[in-house]
């Protein structure tokens, strides 16, 4: 008699590949959170209600909401991490190669969020604003670097580089920051 199956052999192909992928982000994102939560952060904002969109990068709720100005950022960042993981593992499903991504992010977001990088991250010759992410921030972030590796996934690799550079430079324009300035910064330091 064969043994009671709890139906995960019997999803169609393409169903378990979805199936992994949302597990791995859910896992990936648990344990993004668990180490928030380690670290003493809120899961909303402190002291202020909780918005969709904030462009504060000088108030004590920098890096609080479900979207800023480095929102874009993170989606760019997926979508250079997926054609990364493209060119080094073609061969790869679809969903391998978008969990590889969703884990890069997820240590990206630990690592981000330690007191040294965020001691780093905050100029000696500015207002130390940045304190860290709350947890729904950070779940965003993750949520945008998913977003960035669909749309590589889904459009042609000279409209994702265009709208990445393009990304880059507003970001440059408008705050000063971006991708390769805060290398650069941190490199430079």
């Amino acid at each position: 008699m064969p043994s009671p199956s709890l139906g995960v052999r019997t999803l169609p192909p393409a169903a378990r590949s979805v199936a992994a992928l949302c597990l791995g982000f859910v896992l990936v994102n648990g344990l993004v959170a668990a180490w928030l939560v380690v670290l003493g952060r809120d899961a909303l904002p402190a002291a202020v209600p909780l918005e969709w969109w904030n462009g504060s990068l000088l108030s004590a709720h920098n890096s609080q909401h479900v979207m800023d100005f480095y929102s874009p950022l993170h989606a760019v960042s997926g979508a250079a991490l997926y054609l990364a993981a493209t060119a080094l593992r073609p061969h790869w499903p679809l969903h391998r190669r978008l969990l590889l991504v969703i884990a890069c992010s997820g240590v990206w977001e630990i690592v981000e969020n330690t007191p040294a990088v965020i001691a780093l991250f905050n100029a000696p010759q500015g207002p130390a604003v940045y304190r860290g992410d709350s947890i729904v921030n950070a779940l965003s972030d993750c949520a945008f670097v998913l977003g960035g590796s669909l749309a590589a996934h889904g459009c042609p690799r000279w409209l994702v580089i265009t709208a990445g550079v393009l990304v880059e430079i507003a970001g440059a324009l408008v705050i000063s920051d971006g991708l390769v300035l805060g290398t650069a910064r941190l490199v430079l330091r």
